[in-house]
């Protein structure tokens, strides 16, 4: 057989290939959460703007305090003291601030000092800038923005952030047995249930899903929702019709406009896979199994997604489990395999679940791990240890 061209070689080659054009707009701070910065900002202001106290007390003037406590019984508020809490601006006169737990005002507004405070020029005060100044970087380019990003930004008061606009994917499901969700299933259909994968993948991955409906298995339709989608988003996704059937028109249809850079992957389930670029926008024809969906959109699609908004992937959680059951792959294959993990006193248990036969999709699509097998590695046996990426939280499964 052929050497298959690995997943690494079908992302390297689209990405040198490919010249993505950079889309932003400007959204309000308070709508950024979870965006990416497409340039970098610095504070417009300075906070404090002279200098403020530091908590709450009694601003007071330092020099009257330089032989001890003075006599305040004719002390004013407003004239020889005013308050001062946290944060708060007061009279330039005043340079100093008393905790207001070492003094008491009386109803009729008479100060009196306990006999130990020490009263020293600039005590309690925080300076002009001490909370930001003015050109002070806030936030990065290429910057996910946090909560706590956010916060940056409105610390300098600012109010609205140029950003990468979210990815346009477009998914076209295909096929004549497909049938929308909540149809009457008759025989010969079955639901499309991997629209429902795909947008909510999309929507993780921080994209802006663009929904089709089913298109038949027709290459005039087909070819006519390729070219629509095309013009709506940045990215085309078309699922089903990848192999060689009679009615797998969809990679015939990227060969034909002779824009694919490669049909069938060394990874499985999804090895049909065909990659392409048209008018410098990637079409990515994933095979229909609901797992081979995943599996595309997660090693090709996220990879896509993540360079559109100029963010390295993202890291997800592991862990390590002992293996109850042997895994056999073909050594030139990179085999998705779902796995069941159960926590046991002596550590991790883990276990693969059919795809093909033996099970429920359904149960198999629900799994708590993934694993891929490792080129040039035939099986694992039972009681090796593997690293499993988490689909849940780790508190899933305690």
């Amino acid at each position: 057989m052929e050497q298959l061209p690995t997943r690494k070689k079908v992302i390297e080659t689209l990405f040198e290939k490919w010249t993505p054009e950079d889309k932003t707009e400007l959204i309000p701070v308070s709508a950024a959460l979870n965006r990416v910065l497409a340039r970098d900002y610095a504070a417009s202001c300075t906070i404090p703007v002279v200098r403020a106290s530091c908590m709450d007390g009694v601003a007071v003037m330092s020099e009257r305090f330089r032989d001890g406590i003075p006599d305040t019984s004719e002390w004013k508020n407003g004239e020889d003291f005013c308050r001062a809490d946290t944060g708060d601006d007061f009279d330039d006169r005043y340079d100093a601030v008393i905790p207001i737990e070492a003094v008491t005002i009386s109803d009729e507004g008479k100060l009196t000092i306990m006999p130990e405070v020490k009263v020293t020029s600039g005590m309690n005060i925080r300076p002009a800038g001490s909370t930001i100044r003015k050109g002070d970087p806030v936030a990065k380019k290429n910057r996910r923005l946090r909560p706590f990003d956010l916060s940056c930004l409105a610390m300098g008061n600012i109010t609205e952030v140029e950003v990468y606009r979210k990815p346009r994917i477009a998914f076209l499901p295909t096929g004549n047995e497909l049938v929308p969700l909540g149809a009457e299933v008759r025989r010969g259909n079955n639901i499309d249930s991997n629209s429902i994968l795909a947008e909510n993948l999309l929507l993780e991955m921080g994209a802006e899903p663009v929904m089709y409906p089913v298109t038949a298995d027709c290459a005039e339709d087909t070819a006519a929702s390729l070219d629509r989608a095309l013009k709506e988003a940045d990215v085309v996704v078309l699922n089903g019709g990848s192999s060689k059937g009679e009615e797998d028109i969809n990679a015939r249809l990227l060969e034909e406009r002779g824009a694919a850079l490669f049909h069938w992957v060394a990874a499985a389930p999804g090895k049909p896979l065909c990659a392409a670029l048209i008018d410098n926008k990637p079409v990515i024809n994933i095979p229909g199994p609901p797992v081979a969906v995943l599996y595309g959109m997660d090693w090709c699609i996220r990879a896509i997604v993540h360079r559109l908004l100029h963010v390295p992937m993202p890291k997800r959680q592991t862990i390590q489990g002992v293996l109850t059951e042997e895994i056999a792959a073909p050594p030139t294959m990179e085999i998705l395999c779902m796995m069941d993990v159960d926590h046991t006193e002596e550590g991790y248990r883990v276990r693969q679940k059919p795809w093909k036969g033996g099970g429920s999709m359904a149960d198999t699509l629900g799994a708590g791990a993934i694993y891929i097998t490792e080129l040039g590695v035939s099986s694992k046996q039972p009681g090796e240890t593997v690293e499993v990426t988490l689909l849940r939280g780790e508190e899933d499964f305690l």
